[in-house]
């Protein structure tokens, strides 16, 4: 007798493991993927909430620090920052420049007031001008140096103002005060920016003539006050202009 042939093993399709293995392996990671998509968007804002609250405070903190350092060192540090980030820093900027004013031999005719918009030096004309002119004294920029260590590190508009006394000129070089109240405050802004080296962007020159006098009646110690310049230090920061072209 020949020898039976063994039964056929059934042929099941061995293919059927590997794919619900497959299936299974892609059911978990759809159900991970849909798990981290609900829990990623409220991480992200916990997370951007705390970045925000630490920049917020680190800029707080270093901006205030940064303006008690340049006013504890006597004006020699930079303070990058506004004039004042608070309404409170301004009687400290204004007793820096006191400070640094009581140095120079003229400390007794000078002013300094102050708002919460600006800062205000008042120097008499005589101090920094010959009667009817614009050019300086010799050694009257001793005033005006003694403020450098103090504006320079600040980013604020100054604006320099010139005024007169009601008393026309006598110089064909100025027919009224108005010519000579400007010039005299372009003289200033021209030693800020050409002698010392300042940001041209920050300054601005403006004359009143004999309109805005600080005394009304017209006795000789009247017209003296009212013959002036102010240096104001305004609480504004510069804003920085684009370069554009016409074509």
């Amino acid at each position: 007798m020949g020898e039976r042939k063994k039964p056929e093993e059934p042929t099941a399709a061995l293919w059927y493991v590997s794919f619900s293995d497959l299936v299974t392996n892609m059911l978990c990671f759809f159900i991970m993927l849909f798990a981290f998509s609900t829990l990623d968007s409220p991480t992200k804002r916990m997370s951007s909430e705390i970045k925000e609250q630490m920049y917020s405070t680190v800029f707080s903190i270093s901006s205030q620090t940064a303006a008690q350092t340049w006013l504890n060192d006597g004006g020699k540090g930079i303070l990058s920052s506004s004039l004042v980030q608070k309404k409170s820093d301004i009687p400290h900027v204004v007793k820096t420049i006191k400070n640094k004013l009581s140095r120079v031999s003229v400390a007794d005719r000078l002013k300094v007031t102050n708002t919460d918009q600006m800062v205000k030096i008042q120097i008499p004309a005589n101090v920094m001008f010959e009667s009817g002119s614009t050019e300086m004294k010799a050694g009257s920029e001793e005033v005006l140096k003694a403020l450098v260590p103090v504006i320079a590190p600040l980013e604020n508009y100054i604006r320099i103002d010139g005024h007169t006394d009601d008393t026309p000129t006598k110089n064909s070089i100025f027919p009224t005060n108005w010519e000579l109240s400007a010039g005299r405050a372009c003289r200033i802004v021209r030693f800020f920016i050409d002698d010392c080296g300042l940001d041209a962007e920050r300054f601005s020159a403006q004359g009143f003539a004999d309109n805005r006098p600080k005394m009304a009646d017209t006795t000789p110690e009247a017209r003296e006050t009212n013959r002036r310049v102010e240096l104001i230090i305004l609480n504004e920061k510069v804003k920085k202009i684009k370069s554009f072209s016409w074509d």
